[in-house]
This record gives C-alpha cells, sequence and structure tokens, in this order.
C-alpha cells in the first residue's frame, strides 16, 4: 500500500506541476523561418496566395496524399480562396485554410482551423526584394487556448515545427527557381462555352504566307452567309485548333454567334467551344509571333501538371483594319483544362 501511496504521490504531483505550469505559460506561439529566392516577387506570390498550388510544394501535402481528400472553394488565388481537407492520417486529420489578405507580390495571410482546436491560427508569407532575388519570410502563429497540455505542445512548436517550415520553403525555392520564364500574360479562368459557325481548314506551315490571306477569305465567307441569313454575331473572329501536325495544323476558322441554328450552307460547320476552367495567354503583337505564345501556355501547363480538355482556340481582340500597328494586335488564346 505505501509504494502504492507514493505513485499516486507522484502522479498527484506531477498533474500539479503540468496545472500549474499551465497557468503560466503564455498560450500564444509563433514561429519564423525566412530564404531567399532567385525570381522575382509576382513569380513567388502566385505559388502561395493560390492554394491549389501549394499542394505542389508544402510538407503536409506530401504525407498523405492518395488518403487525403481536399475540397476547394472561392477563386483561385487571393481573399477568400479556401482549401479544406481530411485524413485518416495522425499527421494531416482535418482542417481548413483561407486566404484572408492578399496584397499582390508583397503578403499572403491565411486563416487555419485545425481539428480539435476552436480557435483559428494564421500564417503570413511576406516577399521582400533584396540581393540576389526575393526574401520569404513565413511565419506561424497560434492560441493553444487555455488546456494546460496544448500549452505545453505549444513550447514545442519550435522543435516540432521549424524543420518542417524549414523544408517546405526549400521545395517553395526549388519549384520557383526552376519554373519557365513567361514573357506573356497568364492566367487560369473560367470561360464560357463559344457557339460559333466556321469553315474547316487544314493549313501548311511550309507556306505561312497563304495563311492570312485564305483566313480573310473564309471570314468573308462566314459574314456573307450570317448577314444573308439573319444570323446575330457574337464576338470577335476566332480559330479553334482540332488538330497538329510538324507539316500544318487543322482549325476552324470561325466567328461566334449567337445560336448557330440549322445551317443550310455544306461547307460551313457549327461548333461549340469548351467550356470551363482554362489557362488563357495574352497575345501581344503580330499573328506570326504566335507559336511563342502556344509554346508558352503548354509550358505552363507542364509546370503545373494540369490537364487539357478539349481543343485550344484564339479570339483576334484587335482589329486589323482599324488599328494598324501590329505591336497593339491582342489575341487570346484560351487552353481548356481539367
Amino acid at each position: 500500500m505505501n509504494i502504492l501511496k507514493k505513485v499516486l504521490l507522484v502522479l498527484a504531483i506531477l498533474v500539479g506541476l503540468i496545472l500549474v505550469i499551465g497557468l503560466v505559460i503564455p498560450s500564444n506561439v509563433t514561429l519564423e523561418r525566412s530564404t531567399v529566392i532567385n525570381a522575382e516577387p509576382s513569380s513567388i506570390y502566385e505559388e502561395v496566395a493560390n492554394l491549389k498550388k501549394t499542394n505542389k510544394w508544402s510538407p503536409w501535402d506530401q504525407i498523405d496524399p492518395d488518403g487525403t481528400t481536399y475540397t476547394f472553394s472561392g477563386p483561385d488565388s487571393g481573399v477568400g480562396s479556401k482549401k479544406e481537407w481530411e485524413s485518416t492520417h495522425d499527421e494531416v486529420g482535418t482542417g481548413s485554410q483561407e486566404v484572408v489578405e492578399a496584397i499582390p507580390n508583397q503578403k499572403v495571410r491565411t486563416e487555419l482551423y485545425f481539428g480539435g482546436f476552436d480557435e483559428p491560427s494564421y500564417a503570413d508569407f511576406t516577399l521582400e526584394e533584396s540581393d540576389g532575388g526575393t526574401q520569404v519570410t513565413w511565419t506561424f502563429e497560434g492560441d493553444m487556448g487555455s488546456n494546460p497540455l496544448y500549452k505545453l505542445m505549444g513550447l514545442m512548436m519550435e522543435s516540432m515545427l521549424g524543420p518542417t517550415y524549414e523544408e517546405g520553403l526549400a521545395n517553395l525555392k526549388s519549384r520557383v527557381e526552376s519554373k519557365p520564364v513567361f514573357t506573356i500574360e497568364i492566367s487560369e479562368v473560367d470561360a464560357e462555352p463559344i457557339n460559333y459557325l466556321a469553315i474547316r481548314e487544314v493549313f501548311d506551315v511550309t507556306q505561312p504566307e497563304s495563311i492570312g490571306p485564305r483566313m480573310g477569305e473564309i471570314y468573308g465567307q462566314l459574314l456573307g452567309y450570317i448577314n444573308a441569313n439573319g444570323v446575330m454575331g457574337a464576338g470577335q473572329p476566332m480559330s479553334v485548333y482540332v488538330d497538329y501536325s510538324e507539316s500544318g495544323w487543322e482549325a476552324d476558322i470561325a466567328i461566334p454567334v449567337a445560336e448557330t441554328g440549322e445551317v443550310s450552307d455544306e461547307s460551313i460547320v457549327a461548333g461549340q467551344t469548351t467550356g470551363g476552367k482554362a489557362v488563357l495567354g495574352v497575345h501581344m503583337g503580330d499573328y506570326n509571333l504566335l507559336d511563342d505564345t502556344h509554346k508558352q501556355l503548354q509550358a505552363y501547363m507542364e509546370f503545373n501538371e494540369l490537364e487539357p480538355s478539349g481543343n485550344g482556340y484564339e479570339i483576334y481582340v484587335t482589329d486589323p483594319m482599324m488599328e494598324t500597328d501590329t505591336a497593339q494586335w491582342r489575341t487570346e488564346v484560351y487552353y481548356p483544362i481539367q
């Protein structure tokens, strides 16, 4: 009995110490890590402001990639972008992360809720130009609440989270510094499907001088049909790419319409672009330089592991008859994605 009493006494003392220590330990915990990335702030910002992209470099998203279910809501990037996760893995569990502040190319603040904790935590990314690139500082702020055990866990936060933060910054640095250089404006958008009337044509890339005149003839034929049949146009001329090869490409040279209706001309086909998620590239300049824009979009999709879901298409926003300066010609290039 004396041994049992001593054991109980020791346990009581330990519990008392935990309670006393828990009362004096602050509930707030903070953590900070930094690194310098050889890239412009804008290139880093798009990786931390888009919660879908954080899955590419965050160490936590690599713990149970096959067993974790992710749900994304809100915009793809910036304030309101939200990620929720659920996993049976002890190191992942359940929780959510939402962007609550976003200053382009300067700062991203996210609010985090973890299963079992009622109070939110916050993680910030601040970007500052420095010698050799951009200094990225990743901070964590959390409130462990009044539970003494949670407060004791807070004392170990530096040793528990610090190495993971360092790993995450190293992953982010590697990803950003290996990113292809894009000289055009690229974004991921929600594209509405476009109804169009078109003439399908195969173009020979070895005779580029013939492409422009032939497209002009087709647009003239389409406009003649539209005007003669009372069809309502609904946008700028466009091309929808059907097939590619080393020798040439096949495309629907098209004009958007409100409704296609029944087509009475056998040389004209009715079609519709793929709606939904798409990668948009903005090309400014001569049409003969569009090939580089397509290559950059394909590199963007490969880098971000995006799968196509339909035919790509170009919209010729600027009318060459109204604007003679080719540098001002705007072409929007869309690649539908899954």
